[in-house]
């Protein structure tokens, strides 16, 4: 009899230290929710979690979490010291969030270092999923991401000005003072045959400044973006007016990136624009970002971008029409080149022909 009653006692506590838990189960069911309904592919829950219990080692390098066909193995220190059972059902989230609650628990027990991070615990196994997503793909906890403000970078980041009769533009990030600057060059540095739109270095910024510029010159779609569920979001060009229809060269390097990349693609599918300089960046994406009921931010891809010619641009970026650095096996090699003004050259010399 006292055997049962020790045995009652101790099943009640342990019950109630797992209820007592210290990992946040709604926060991780949360998390894991949103990342199956929001990024771009289809995940698989076994290789997230895998990957982003592989945080309790960051934190104790003491410890190693090793997924067995069945189980769960957390080392410390070269022992098996917890053993946690995997899910029956493997696309039941609720099934996953027990058992991340499990391993997190198992690991503050037999480590000082994780047990003083208990609060922080959800936060650095989202950040170390999305590490194993793509490069764009972000977790942002309540305290350590900062608000950007590019409203006033157009001082710094835009110049114009004209070498003969070619006006050269030059925009190194779209913020929302890019296409009145842009206008105002149009209008202000006439007259002039020929444009140069330099996008060498240009990260991108706000793609609706960037649809702006390219309805100064054309018309139409610029891109589409297609989603997991082969939903597709075409993007035209603003109601601007034309401002210039006459010969176009864009410059680009392995630094234009995003709406930069949007923009140079967009007119050279339509034939609008001849690019000269080297393969871009290939950052074709759109990342949802999703506030997490604990204060963080969860950034998920979950659009891709594509040319009006249907070319994916994240992960290929822009091809040139004319490459001013190697070619290695049929692909333009990419390169910075900011200060490269053989490009501009170049860029002259074949709008004299076009």
């Amino acid at each position: 009899m006292k055997k049962f009653i020790f045995a009652f006692i101790l099943f009640f506590n342990t019950e109630l230290c797992y209820a007592d838990s210290s990992a946040d189960t709604h926060l991780i069911n949360e998390m894991l929710t949103t990342v199956n309904n929001q990024y771009l592919y289809d995940v698989e829950n076994e290789k997230i979690v895998s990957d982003g219990l592989q945080a309790l080692s960051d934190l104790d390098k003491d410890i190693v979490v090793s997924k067995g066909t069945d189980k769960i193995y957390i080392y410390y220190r070269q022992k098996i010291a917890k053993i946690i059972p995997l899910p029956q059902d493997k696309s039941s989230i609720p099934q996953w969030v027990e058992t991340v609650a499990r391993t997190f628990d198992g690991a503050a027990e037999i480590s000082e270092t994780v047990s003083t991070k208990d609060f922080e615990l959800p936060d650095i196994f989202m950040k170390k999923i999305c590490e194993n997503l793509d490069k764009n793909s972000r977790y942002y906890s309540e305290y350590d991401y900062e608000e950007e403000d590019n409203g006033n970078l157009i001082y710094t980041l835009y110049s114009s000005r004209k070498i003969d009769n070619t006006l050269l533009i030059n925009i190194r990030v779209f913020n929302k003072q890019t296409a009145k600057a842009v206008a105002a060059s149009l209008n202000e540095k006439k007259p002039y045959d020929n444009v140069i739109i330099d996008l060498r270095g240009n990260s991108g910024g706000m793609l609706n400044e960037a649809l702006k510029v390219a309805g100064f010159f054309t018309d139409g779609i610029i891109a589409y973006t297609a989603g997991r569920n082969n939903t597709n979001k075409h993007y035209y060009t603003s109601d601007s007016e034309i401002m210039f229809d006459g010969p176009l060269v864009v410059l680009t390097d392995k630094d234009t990136a995003s709406a930069a990349e949007v923009l140079a693609g967009g007119l050279q599918a339509q034939s609008r624009a001849k690019i000269v300089g080297t393969t871009t960046y290939g950052k074709g994406t759109i990342q949802n970002i999703t506030q997490m009921s604990n204060g963080g931010r969860l950034a998920l891809t979950s659009e891709q971008f594509f040319t009006p010619s249907d070319r994916a641009i994240n992960g290929q970026g822009i091809t040139p029409d004319y490459c001013q650095s190697e070619i290695i096996q049929g692909k333009c090699v990419k390169e910075s080149r900011l200060k490269q003004d053989e490009d501009i050259d170049k860029a002259r010399r074949i709008l004299q022909n076009m």
